[in-house]
């Protein structure tokens, strides 16, 4: 079937997707869609994976990743690492629209930002801060408390001992396992009236990361990529998606003729691949309005509108367990 228009968007895109369908319906564009949804997105302040209170790296700082993509021209623009700005979707969409360039990072995109009138402030609030501390100093976050030795060693000697306490403590097995359960980020994907699509994504990354790191929500290829005929995103261990550039894979199979949902599926099939704990969640949607969801870690949701309907409804993301196969 062929929709008219239509929206979706991660677990918590439901704050953004209204206003998204809303301007869909009024035949606005999907580019235009997707920026307005992510943007009331990242301005909550309950949601402690994007833009304000986004939570911090592992010294303290938000830094903030963010992308954009129109399927038709297949124009992509984005940012990373960029601190005290809101709103991140709208800096990658001019980075888009007016730079001669794809991606800006640090330092760079935040001239870029300022120069173009965007606001700079403070971007986390008393209760960002309270969360922080609490992991810092071993308040929250259900782990063994070597896990939390290791996040105050981290937090004490992120300097020219880091190597020492690299090599002390299991670091990347504990960073899987942390990404298992405190990842966040949001995908929206758009199908406007003029049957063009769009994808945007963005997110504060992982929780406690180290200060740069950057994971797939900007990269394309790997946490996003849009075509003519679809559009795919992923949120969760970023560096897994990174690794197996799964955005991209998933658009190529739907293109070489497999089904959306197969094609999707086996975005999260491919993680067998890499045999580390990690988890993904992707969504994708095809130029007819159909939208697929596939995971590998059950109880994950997203929402999902077209022009048959009022508002944006909840739906369970189909789950695959990696483990039984």
């Amino acid at each position: 079937m062929q929709f008219d228009y239509a929206i979706c968007g991660t677990r918590n895109a439901d704050v953004g997707l209204p206003a998204g369908l809303k301007i869909l319906r009024e035949g606005g564009s999907a580019l235009d869609a997707v920026e307005e949804s992510i943007k009331l997105i990242e301005n909550n302040p309950y949601d402690i994976t994007v833009g304000f209170n986004g939570f911090p790296n592992l010294l303290g700082t938000v830094e903030l990743d963010a992308s954009i993509m129109d399927g038709k021209t297949r124009q992509a623009g984005s940012i990373a690492a960029v601190r005290n700005f809101r709103h991140p979707i709208s800096i990658a969409r001019k980075v888009m629209e007016i730079s001669p360039h794809v991606m800006l990072v640090g330092e760079g995109a935040e001239k870029f930002a300022r120069a173009l009138g965007f606001i700079e402030e403070d971007i986390i609030d008393e209760l960002g801060i309270k969360n922080y501390h609490n992991i810092i100093e071993g308040k929250s976050l259900e782990m063994p408390q070597e896990a939390q030795t290791l996040v105050r060693e981290l937090f004490m000697r992120f300097d020219d001992h880091l190597k020492e306490v690299m090599e002390k403590y299991a670091v990347k097995d504990w960073y899987r396992k942390l990404s298992f359960d405190k990842h966040g980020t949001t995908n929206v994907i758009a199908l406007d009236k003029h049957n063009n699509l769009a994808v945007g994504v963005s997110t504060s990354g992982l929780a406690m990361k180290f200060p740069g790191r950057v994971g797939d929500s900007p990269l394309f290829g790997a946490g996003i990529y849009c075509s003519e005929t679809v559009g795919a995103a992923c949120t969760g261990t970023g560096e897994l998606a990174i690794r197996l550039s799964t955005a991209r894979l998933v658009v190529d199979r739907y293109e070489r003729k497999l089904p959306l949902d197969e094609s999707t599926r086996s975005g999260i099939t491919d993680l067998m691949k890499i045999k580390e704990e990690g988890v993904l969640h992707i969504l994708s949607m095809n130029n007819k309005g159909d939208c697929s969801a596939f995971t590998n870690k059950d109880g994950i949701f997203h929402f999902y509108a077209d022009s048959n309907m009022e508002e944006p409804v909840k739906r369970l993301s189909n789950y695959i367990n990696l483990k039984k196969k």
